[in-house]
């Protein structure tokens, strides 16, 4: 009774439920970021004139700060003289402030007197307009030939050419990717969750995910009499959403049918999954004001024990994990055990692959005036990658910051945090290619069950990812750098809708005609010729 009374008021509130995609609230910097930049902007300065008598390349390099302290902690110069010694090279750090880095990023593009040699965005190129039309003006190198040096570059050269498809510009690769698991996103459930409803092996399909929504909504999971949980969690963000589409077999934001990309929502397997979406709501199988929920609030129903099955990154899942762990929350079945969570990934042999990277970096005509320049920029980044400087950029300097155990194993100490450390802000330098840090074979930290669970997942993943085709000819196209915004929008609000029973299939057309009219039929056209002409 409780949830069909909440599922009428629910589809009562329709002027409420109209929720675009939400996002994660980014990470915010002390006030002090400011002044770190400048100083170490003038620490850069007073010292690269020693560089250059040494015959030591120097190398601008503009980064975000998260933590006000780049490189400026107690120990923070031991790390320097550690990553200059095996590099060989010198840097001089230009930090800006990570709530004001957007904006930022573009005045430093419009002032060629003051260029950084290595420039960070950090946004995926298709997001990033000003790096897109400053690629079109050509304001970076082509980094083509390059990254097919393997002698010379022997991580950078092993990016994923799926990756750098949405970092190309005109046939130019104008980014070094700052590397994500491509194989992140995917489903997990409570384990003691599944024990108790009799589901005892992971879910394949969509049927088998139907069941275990249906079950853990009105099966009594947690044992408690009372009609009080339900199977999925969701809010305001619809990342989620994305990655149950692939399920269905309609691509990731645009699929290729018959030689020519097409956008999913034009497919017949994307009006699949909606419908599957609208009947897990209408059955009450997830709380019927996930629109209105708070992105912030993402994670907390399945923390608090409201909620079984959660879709997104398997970092979520993994996350879920330890705050049982952390605040001891305890199986339902054996309440001397601690809860945990099944990490499952693709679904029907599907998961939404990431774009592989989060941020990228561009390397600047204007700051980099010459090849020997270009290729100073690219042998720090790609000794960057070594596990020695991966370790020292995430865990810092051995004895001060972390010990090894008898296993071999890092073990922190949990004497800084990632403001007063002695490696603050040096991991925004790293591309982290070919692998990133927790599959670093040669410094592995000594790992909760949870972590096990969550690299064993995305590494699986990986085979099942489906890639977005259109990312790199999106980047290119006019017409949605002017409205791409205003078209993902309208995409998002008509789902929402739809799920919800707020709007019909006439409805769900209306919106599609006018994604059309907003500049999407110029999209695919452009996006199509761009295709074509690759393939040609």
């Amino acid at each position: 009774m409780k949830k069909a009374l909440a599922l009428s008021m629910a589809l009562a509130m329709s002027a409420a439920m109209l929720a675009g995609c939400g996002g994660s609230a980014s990470d915010s910097t002390s006030a002090s970021g400011a002044a770190s930049s400048a100083d170490s902007a003038a620490s850069g300065a007073a010292s690269s004139a020693d560089s250059a008598a040494s015959g030591t390349p120097t190398v601008s390099f503009m980064i975000p700060d998260f933590t006000g302290h780049v490189l400026s902690n107690e120990h923070s110069d031991e790390v320097i003289a550690k990553y200059e010694a095996y590099t060989g090279t010198h840097v001089e750090w230009r930090t800006e402030a990570n709530d004001t880095y957007s904006e930022k990023f573009g005045l430093t593009l419009m002032d060629k007197d003051n260029m950084p040699m290595i420039l960070t965005a950090t946004k995926t190129l298709d997001q990033n307009a000003n790096a897109a039309d400053a690629a079109k003006r050509g304001a970076f190198w082509d980094l083509t030939e390059y990254l097919q040096d393997s002698e010379a570059y022997p991580n950078l050269s092993q990016i994923s050419p799926d990756v750098l498809k949405g970092l190309t510009v005109d046939g130019q690769i104008i980014g070094i990717p700052r590397s994500r698991a491509i194989g992140r996103n995917g489903l997990g459930y409570r384990t003691d969750w599944a024990e108790a409803v009799g589901i005892t092996e992971a879910p394949k399909t969509v049927e088998d995910v139907y069941d275990m929504l249906y079950k853990f909504t009105y099966d009594d999971p947690d044992g408690n009499g009372a009609n009080d949980t339900y199977g999925l969690e969701m809010c305001k963000y619809t990342g989620p959403w994305d990655i149950i589409q692939t399920w269905f077999g309609c691509g990731n934001g645009w699929v290729e049918q018959d030689g020519k990309l097409v956008p999913v929502h034009q497919t017949a397997e994307y009006k699949e999954a909606l419908d599957w979406m609208r009947k897990i709501y209408a059955d009450g199988l997830v709380r019927p004001d996930w629109a209105t929920v708070d992105t912030a609030n993402f994670q907390v129903d399945s923390q608090k024990g409201v909620t079984g099955v959660f879709v997104d990154t398997m970092d979520g899942t993994k996350r879920i994990w330890k705050y049982f762990e952390d605040n001891a929350i305890a199986d339902v079945n054996d309440a001397s055990k601690i809860a945990t969570m099944t990490s499952v990934g693709p679904i029907n042999g599907h998961t939404l692959a990431t774009t592989g990277y989060n941020g990228f970096y561009l390397i600047t005509k204007s700051g980099a005036k010459t090849e020997e320049d270009v290729k100073a920029c690219l042998h720090f980044l790609d000794k960057m990658c070594d596990p020695e400087m991966m370790a020292l950029a995430d865990y810092g300097l051995k004895d001060i910051c972390y010990d090894i155990n008898a296993d071999g194993k890092i073990v922190p100490n949990g004497k800084y945090d990632t403001t007063n450390c002695p490696h603050a802000g040096l991991n925004q330098a790293v591309p982290y290619v070919p692998y990133l840090t927790e599959q670093n074979p040669d410094y592995q930290l000594e790992k909760a069950d949870y972590q096990q669970a969550y690299e064993e997942s995305i590494a699986n993943n990986v085979q099942y990812a489906v890639f977005n085709p259109a990312l790199g000819y999106l980047t290119q196209s006019d017409t949605y750098a002017e409205c791409g915004s205003d078209l993902v929008q309208i995409l998002d609000d008509a789902r929402t809708q739809y799920i919800c029973g707020q709007i019909d299939e006439a409805g769900l057309q209306a919106a599609f005609d006018q994604w059309n009219a907003r500049g999407g039929t110029q999209v695919i056209e452009e996006v199509n010729a761009l295709y074509a002409a690759d393939k040609a």
